[in-house]
């Protein structure tokens, strides 16, 4: 009798694990807050390293200062802004002279299109989900890949990590392509 317990209980368990969640799946109805992806939970120095059509070529820093009700990020003249709402994210970039909005919609899905409304004329959709990536020698875990059309000859590939913010950029524009990865990341006080 014993032996028919077990039998029944190796049956159930089988037929309990072989029910269990499929991740592919479930990355595609899950819905993603931006926010958690596009900002870190406290202030960073981070690097990034530059490369043209695969040659490293240069590296900058940017610092990112975490507010109580918004994030800055600031790169040499360049500062954007972000601003948390309820449905959307506000996206101010100034580089000194010149301020351009781009409002980000909050809540998404892979698969959305035209995720930033913005002055610029690029169409952009949440492409994928990555559970890691190694990009340029970095691994990156729970990363959302951002596809823009910019226009007929040039794409941009935007990797945001969760509580990181942009971990890779990757443009193609006729026969070049850039990458920006980040390389580095400290934690301020």
């Amino acid at each position: 009798m014993k032996s028919i317990h077990k039998i029944i209980f190796v049956v159930i368990v089988f037929i309990l694990a072989a029910c269990g969640t499929n991740v592919e799946d479930d990355k595609y109805s899950k819905i993603y807050d931006m926010w958690s992806y596009m900002t870190p939970p406290h202030s960073v120095d981070i690097e990034y390293n530059e490369y043209i059509n695969g040659q490293k070529i240069d590296y900058f820093h940017e610092t990112t200062k975490v507010f109580s009700n918004f994030v800055e990020r600031e790169s040499g003249d360049e500062i954007t802004r972000l601003t948390p709402y309820q449905s959307h994210i506000r996206l101010e970039e100034s580089n000194g002279t010149t301020v351009t909005v781009v409002t980000v919609q909050r809540y998404v899905k892979i698969g959305d299109n035209n995720i930033f409304d913005s002055p610029i004329n690029q169409s952009c959709k949440i492409d994928d989900y990555l559970l890691s990536i190694i990009i340029r020698g970095h691994e990156f875990f729970n990363v959302i890949k951002i596809s823009c059309v910019v226009d007929s000859s040039s794409t941009k590939d935007i990797y945001y990590g969760y509580d990181e913010g942009i971990v890779a950029i990757d443009r193609v524009s006729n026969e070049t392509r850039r990458e920006i990865v980040k390389a580095y990341e400290r934690r301020l006080q």
